[in-house]
């Protein structure tokens, strides 16, 4: 394992294949993308798209002993042109296949098996493709794609979004074009470039942000469509606002519904605060962190990075119209406010430490972390630069925050820092990063490099970063009152502060070509420069600021123990007073509680020799001591005859269980042989009786 590839990629049989195969480029391309725990990487020399599970990779004792290396795509429909990015869906069912003339839909297989390979861990699979608007592009030789992005409302996971340079943005569900909406004036270059896009009027970059509830002016042909929209679906309209770059730097707004074939164009959005040099001149690309309110991310070839909030604006404001007459722009009900602008440092040199080095510019791409909402990449030709936005918790903290007249003030600026860098001298050479994913869980980074070097790094996340429980929010509030009130800051943020760099020392990768020997030695006197001012040098002053807070800690310790035992001295002493107190406490309740029963006595003694007390109350009171008597005595009584009666029920139960224990009784037979006997007697009686009073009738007596 070495320290620039963790997980030892290098090693496996996919880089090593794509090693092998991997075209020369010039530019920045994207050729990995990394879904859940695959990651895809595209040949472009078979035209196929490799697969591997890379945690069943990580995680195995033996990589020999695995059932299969990579998995190999095969689309059925050949792609012909050149692919230089591959962006996996939401869901990671679909993969799209980019290039600057064409875009190929790839379905991808279930996984089945016990390691999640696709269709079981099937060597070459051969996936059902799309081949999305062959024609449009064979009959526009000037036509390019500028941006792809799915849809993030798509229930299905298949609706992709196509940005063209002719000002269109073309919505696809698998194979079927379904909305063809206009983002600008059209134009197609043919030959030679055309005044729209001389003024940079081509729409370069798109984003998706949050959306939001419909608010859609009131004009004849949006009322009819809303009309029938409401026929069809009861429910609330939801618009997604799609921030559109151009060229020249202006944004606009598209707002539409997934499904909508109405679209509102707004723009171009005003960007505050003004300034002398405008804002993107050189703009190159464009990426929004969903945060409350959104951050818009605006990036320069010159290294410049642009943070912007999308607010919605107090009153609209209406813009100019494009050179296209059928194209209509609604006034802007949003503004751009940029809270701080970043410069990166593409590549290093011996005469520049700090800034952009020798001036040296290229296109910027932009990629959002998945799992830290405040962290975007950027990836060039010179490297790789990680971004992160520190005002977003700022915001998070006034959303969440209930105290009162709480103002907003975003006073952390954000970080840069300096990952990877490939270039570092002055001549034409590059190794720009042609592939970058992101992984989860563990949290990784993997970089390809057109030399064909592997990076793959650990992601190291922030507890700041992570969003705060409710009780960190409110201690952290509690704080920044205090520090307003003018408290010092926390020992923590000081020590964080002062470890705070300005420039960091990137990994360096370069071609197999290498530089001269003077420029390797002034390129190690920078790195020695650069960790012994930003490294070595903030050490030592954070070990003598600890060294001082421990001598502080220590003398508070020490007066702490003398006031602890003073305490326990005073508490002894009020312990031994509380005792007595409780003692007299008891002695009076118990003389109060004996005076209350002599005065209760003399109040009574009182009553009754009364000079006022008549004769009925006199007889009263003799009759209720009469009739107190009389219920004593009949109480008594009544407790002997209950005991006179459970003496005589004892003698019962005890006289019928010696009878019952005595009795004899006959033998069946003989009981069934009496009881005929006595039934023939009884028979012969009667009718003895029968008889003598026939007889007794005849005789007459």
């Amino acid at each position: 394992m070495t320290l620039t590839d963790v997980l030892e990629l290098n090693k496996t049989e996919l880089f090593t294949k794509i090693r092998t195969v991997l075209p020369i480029v010039t530019q920045t391309q994207n050729l990995l993308d990394c879904k859940d725990d695959l990651l895809y990487a595209w040949n472009s020399v078979d035209s196929c798209l490799l697969v591997t599970n890379w945690r069943v990779a990580l995680l195995q004792a033996e990589p020999k002993r695995a059932k299969i290396s990579y998995q190999t795509l095969i689309p059925s429909n050949a792609v012909g042109l050149q692919v230089d990015r591959i962006v996996v869906s939401n869901e990671g069912s679909l993969v799209a296949l980019c290039g600057p003339r064409n875009v190929t839909i790839l379905e991808v297989p279930r996984r089945s098996g016990p390691d999640g390979y696709l269709m079981d861990g099937k060597e070459q699979i051969t996936c059902r493709s799309y081949n999305l608007d062959v024609l449009l592009f064979q009959n526009n030789p000037q036509l390019e794609v500028c941006q792809v992005r799915w849809h993030p409302d798509s229930v299905s996971d298949s609706t992709l979004l196509v940005l063209l340079s002719n000002n269109t943005m073309r919505v696809y569900n698998h194979a079927k074009l379904r909305h063809v909406w206009k983002v600008g004036p059209y134009t197609v270059n043919k030959g030679a470039n055309t005044s729209l896009s001389d003024f940079g009027e081509t729409s370069i970059d798109f984003d998706i942000a949050p959306a939001v509830k419909s608010s859609a002016p009131a004009s004849d042909e949006t009322t009819k469509n809303s009309t029938l929209n409401s026929t069809k679906t009861p429910k609330e309209k939801v618009e997604w606002p799609i921030v559109i770059l151009r060229e020249n730097g202006n944004v606009y707004v598209l707002l539409t519904g997934i499904d909508s074939d109405v679209t509102r164009l707004q723009g171009p959005i005003t960007i505050t605060p003004q300034t002398s040099s405008n804002y993107g001149i050189e703009s190159c690309a464009l990426l929004i962190i969903p945060s409350l309110p959104p951050t818009v991310i605006i990036a320069e070839s010159t290294g410049r990075l642009h943070h912007a909030l999308l607010l919605e604006a107090e009153t609209t404001e209406r813009s100019f119209n494009d050179a296209d007459d059928g194209l209509l722009i609604e006034p802007s009900q949003w503004t751009l406010h940029v809270t701080e602008t970043v410069e990166l440092e593409l590549g290093l040199s011996a005469s520049a430490t700090n800034g952009t080095g020798n001036g040296y510019s290229c296109p910027i791409h932009l990629k959002r972390d998945v799992v830290n909402e405040m962290r975007y990449f950027a990836y060039h030709n010179a490297g790789l630069h990680i971004v992160t936005v520190k005002f977003i918790s700022e915001l998070q903290r006034f959303l969440d925050s209930e105290v009162e007249d709480n103002q907003l003030v975003l006073s952390t600026p954000s970080c840069a820092e300096y990952i990877l860098c490939t270039k570092f001298d002055f001549s034409d050479r590059i190794n720009p990063v042609i592939g970058i994913a992101l992984m989860q869980m563990p949290s990784g980074l993997v970089l390809l490099l057109g030399s064909g070097q592997v990076i793959s790094l650990k992601l190291v996340i922030d507890a700041q970063l992570l969003m705060t429980s409710k009780k960190e929010v409110q201690l952290t509030a509690t704080n920044a009152a205090l520090g307003e009130q003018g408290a010092d800051p926390s020992f923590a943020d000081k020590i964080k502060s002062m470890l705070q760099r300005t420039v960091n020392q990137p990994i360096l990768a370069d071609k197999m070509a290498s530089s001269s020997a003077h420029e390797r030695y002034e390129l190690l006197n920078q790195a020695v420069e650069v960790l012994r001012t930003q490294y070595l040098k903030r050490h030592e002053l954070v070990r003598a600021e600890f060294a001082k807070h421990i001598k502080c800690i220590k003398l508070q310790k020490q007066q702490q123990l003398q006031e602890i035992q003073s305490l326990e001295n005073e508490r002894e002493i009020i312990s031994e007073r509380a005792h007595k107190l409780a003692e007299r406490f008891e002695e009076i309740s118990d003389n109060q509680e004996l005076l209350v029963r002599r005065c209760q006595k003399l109040m009574q003694l009182a009553n009754s020799v009364l000079p006022n007390s008549i004769v009925a109350e006199r007889e009263f009171a003799q009759e209720v001591g009469r009739i107190d008597k009389a219920t004593k005595a009949i109480a008594a009584a009544l407790d002997t005859a209950k005991k006179t009666y459970n003496k005589q029920r004892y003698h019962i139960a005890k006289s019928q269980g010696t009878n019952a224990s005595n009795a004899y009784q006959l033998p069946e037979r003989q009981q069934r042989t009496i009881t005929e006997i006595l039934t023939q007697l009884s028979s012969e009686i009667d009718r003895q009786i029968s008889d003598v009073k026939r007889i007794n009738k005849i005789v007459g007596l």
